[in-house]
């Protein structure tokens, strides 16, 4: 199936080597599949232990070289199960005693008990709601570099605009502390969309009907991989709901576009307030950290910002394409799982990247330019219109003298 799958797919294209937690997570899905089997009286100790090896040595980072498929490839969902199966039962082959006669099969021992159907949205949850709890992290302590700059910054007033003009003084640790809290609102946002991910269908095998399954294997599998994996994970309430309905996708790309707004808001802030420093507003001073112009070389951007900037629209195209995936899925079953993993799961990887740069070469080293906002605080300003404005307002608004 992998040799046919490679030969009726494009050359180019997001291969499943390069998502190598993807592939620790379908390792750990078939070793959880594996254990239970056991346990349940389906698959004998000697081809367990020898799987589960080989599925221990592939979550841990081995073997990745054997995984070449594209990400969306040939079969969907359907060629990566047998990517993994067909790489476990060769590898478990090698692993089986000298001395055995035994052998291992693909479909019949690895596969046990599974489909791809199942198998392949399991590994996809895992390996989202496991990004998206990165992403949380990420955002904590971020939110706690913009705490700091607060109490570095206390007493300190600028002037803030509406409409980009002048209207009152406002607080900056304040504005830090308004920087702090929606950056901690959303990493309480990522932890739920990983919760809502922690169901899993794997037992569901067909449309959630568990053909080939024996009775009970899906919430004693659940429990083995909450087990293998350390995730709090859980069969789903409905696996005829799980296969026809892939909403729980939409809770993270959802959050995650939301998020990448929010992103462009405070990177472009940083671009907007450090402007100048001559001709613009010159209120913030970010890190000297690169030359940003090849004809001006004395010329420093805000290189990180609006890499910052950039990337919140690759995460928020990303969740694009999931509401699509999600959309287009048939009556009993959405088979664009893959898709959603290609794109999402790079998008998250970027986000878990980037915010750690923001926060160390931006956040952590900015401050406030104090002469200048200083100098605009003092600048005279007066909010009232003259009697004869106002009457020019009410005559174009057609109001009587």
């Amino acid at each position: 199936m992998t040799s046919l799958a490679l030969q009726n797919s494009p050359a180019l294209g997001l291969r499943l080597y390069q998502l190598p937690d993807f592939i620790k997570a379908f390792a750990e899905v078939k070793l959880a599949a594996a254990r239970t089997n056991c346990r349940l009286g389906l698959l004998d100790t000697t081809r367990t232990n020898a799987i589960s090896k080989a599925a221990i040595e592939v979550a841990e980072g081995g073997l990745l070289e054997q995984f070449q498929l594209r990400v969306v490839a040939t079969g969907g969902g359907t060629s990566t199960n047998m990517n993994v199966n067909e790489v476990l039962a060769t590898r478990a082959m090698q692993l089986l005693p000298a001395e055995t006669s035994l052998t291992i099969h693909p479909n019949d021992h690895v596969n046990r008990s599974q489909s791809s159907n199942d198998a392949y949205p399991t590994a996809a949850r895992i390996l989202l709601a496991r990004q998206a709890l990165n992403v949380a992290a990420a955002l904590r302590s971020l939110a706690g570099s913009f705490y700091r700059l607060a109490e570095r910054h206390a007493g300190l007033e600028r002037m803030g605009r509406t409409g980009w003009q002048d209207a009152v003084l406002v607080s900056v640790p304040e504005i830090h502390r308004a920087q702090a809290l929606v950056t901690e609102r959303f990493a309480d946002q990522f932890d739920v969309a990983a919760q809502t991910l922690f169901a899993v269908p794997l037992g569901g095998t067909v449309l959630g009907t568990g053909v080939g399954a024996p009775a009970g294997f899906a919430s004693e599998v659940a429990a083995e991989l909450a087990t293998v994996t350390g995730l709090p994970l859980y069969s789903s309430p409905s696996l005829i709901d799980a296969f026809a309905h892939a909403d729980r996708y939409s809770v993270l790309a959802d959050t995650t576009a939301r998020y990448g707004s929010i992103l462009y808001k405070l990177s472009h802030d940083l671009r907007v307030l450090s402007s100048g420093p001559n001709g613009g507003l010159s209120e913030l001073i970010l890190p000297k950290l690169q030359p940003g112009s090849s004809i001006m070389p004395g010329k420093i951007n805000p290189v990180v910002p609006s890499m910052v900037g950039q990337v919140s629209f690759s995460i928020r195209a990303a969740a694009t394409t999931v509401s699509l995936a999600v959309a287009g899925g048939e009556p009993d079953f959405n088979s664009n799982t893959p898709s959603i993993v290609a794109s999402l799961s790079p998008a998250l990887t970027e986000l878990i990247s980037v915010l750690p740069v923001l926060q160390e070469k931006c956040v952590e080293g900015l401050e406030w330019n104090e002469e200048r906002l200083a100098a605009l605080a003092a600048l005279p300003f007066d909010a009232r219109i003259t009697q004869a404005e106002q009457s020019g307002y009410d005559a174009i608004a057609g109001l009587p003298a």
